[in-house]
């Protein structure tokens, strides 16, 4: 029997195979001071494009961790201001290999921060730290090309990769968007240990210098408490496996700085500590498991309003209680009033965001005061308290293709759309100052300012303000 195909589910089927066609295989080896990268491409295209390294940390240098760059098979072109491979295969196959070598600056501590400890490869005989776009050319708008990775040879000590949790340096099979955003440690005193969560088996990722047995401890109470509670808020049964990588500085001495993704999150903070789960890194570490759900969008949204996450769900989980939400946020509120760029509109601060500390901390804090600003207004509209989950599951849908669009049409369907477009616009993209007004203000707390003008949250029935985090 004889069947004609029609010339448009025949051009379907090529175009299905020819991107099943696709693939890159990633083999690295230790050499000492460096990761040597050998990358084979298969691909039915012409051509194809790859990526190195990102903006991440207003790093301005990443071609000069791209070392000993060699073709072996097809021929690349590099763009260097745009860190842009274009790869020409023949017969459909390219191969080429180049060494990631990078050290912190000599000399480098504290007084500098702590962003080139976060966005900067640090590979060397006794640590290696790296971000995965710092050792991986990735291809360019194709996250789900199908990517292996292999170690040739290994550093003289364990090795943690989050993209492949719980397996060290075993063989990775994937796609391209598992190893663009990720990171990988490794250091003599590295250990992995499993924590369960629901029924889940997660991972506790450590390379403690003091105190360790206590330590663990602690953080594996903290997340087994804190991990549960967040999950259950959005409703995801404690999806995994989820990663946890505590790792020391080098020699920084910044009590700590982190990073999350939605499979795990990293924190370095000062080796000289004793106790890692103090107050500080405690808030830390539950704002970077917060970016699990609160990850994309303008800054405001992904850092303001998982500051409020931060503050709500360290309420809820009984980790602490109602007064100390008010403590975190009149932190945010003085930050913001004093922050010298407090007026400057969103899309200068956005572009700016990597220049100044201070317009990095300006979105976290207009972000937290207008959220903290919504719940007010939702509970004003609907009588209802805990106005923080229904703001959540109306994001949910579109959590991981947010725009600003979406978010204030989701909104609208819970408040008034004149006066939400209003607010956004003043206090978003203008920048205007919260006006807080009491008829605003979430129940059994109000605003009142010092001489100064400086605005502070103050508790002003205890039971009242609790029901927020019910």
């Amino acid at each position: 029997m004889r069947f004609l195909i029609p010339i448009t589910a025949l051009f379907l089927i090529c175009a299905s195979c020819a991107r099943q066609d696709r693939h890159a295989d990633y083999v690295l080896e230790w050499k000492g001071d460096g990761l040597k990268v050998t990358l084979k491409v298969n691909t039915p295209l012409d051509t194809v494009r790859f990526t190195y390294a990102s903006d991440n940390g207003g790093q301005k240098d990443q071609m000069s961790w791209f070392q000993d760059f060699a073709v072996d098979r097809g021929s690349v072109s590099i763009d260097s201001a745009s860190r842009t491979l274009t790869i020409v295969p023949r017969r459909n196959q390219a191969e080429f290999s180049y060494v990631v070598r990078c050290t912190l600056p000599e000399g480098y501590g504290s007084p500098g921060g702590c962003l080139m400890d976060v966005f900067r490869p640090d590979i060397d005989g006794d640590m290696l730290f790296s971000r995965t776009e710092n050792i991986f050319a990735v291809p360019v708008d194709d996250e789900d090309m199908p990517v292996t990775v292999e170690w040739a040879s290994t550093p003289p000590y364990p090795v943690f990769c989050m993209y492949n949790p719980g397996k060290g340096t075993d063989r990775f099979q994937g796609v391209a968007g598992d190893i663009a955003w990720s990171v990988m440690a490794g250091d003599p005193l590295l250990t992995v240990d499993t924590v369960m969560v629901g029924g889940r088996k997660h991972y506790l990722v450590t390379a403690l210098r003091k105190e360790a047995d206590l330590n663990k401890k602690q953080l594996k109470e903290y997340f087994h408490s804190f991990y549960g509670t967040i999950s259950d808020f959005w409703g995801d049964a404690y999806s995994g496996p989820y990663s946890m990588l505590f790792f020391p500085f080098r020699n920084n001495t910044w009590e700590a700085t982190g990073n999350g993704f939605t499979n795990g999150f990293f924190s370095r903070y000062d080796a000289t500590a004793d106790t890692i789960l103090t107050i500080n890194r405690r808030d830390l570490f539950t704002h970077e498991i917060g970016h699990k759900w609160l990850n994309n969008g303008p800054v405001w949204f992904p850092e303001g309003f998982n500051e409020m996450q931060t503050a709500y769900q360290l309420v809820a989980s009984g980790l602490d209680d109602p007064s100390y939400f008010a403590s975190y946020f009149n932190h945010a509120l003085s930050g913001l009033f004093h922050n010298p760029y407090r007026n400057v509109p969103d899309e200068e601060a956005e572009e700016k965001f990597w220049e100044d500390g201070d317009y990095i901390w300006l979105l976290y804090w207009r972000g937290f005061s207008y959220a903290f600003h919504l719940c007010g207004v939702y509970e004003k509209e609907t009588g209802h308290p805990n106005a923080w989950k229904p703001i959540m599951e109306a994001v949910k849908p579109f959590i991981d293709d947010f725009t600003a669009e979406k978010f204030l049409t989701a909104m609208a369907s819970l408040m008034d759309k004149e006066r939400l477009q209003k607010d956004y616009e003043k206090y978003i993209l203008q920048g205007a100052d919260f006006d807080f007004f009491p008829e605003d203000m979430p129940s059994g707390c109000r605003i009142v300012r010092n001489s100064e003008g400086v605005p502070r949250l103050e508790i002003t029935d205890e039971a009242a303000f609790a029901k927020h985090f019910q």
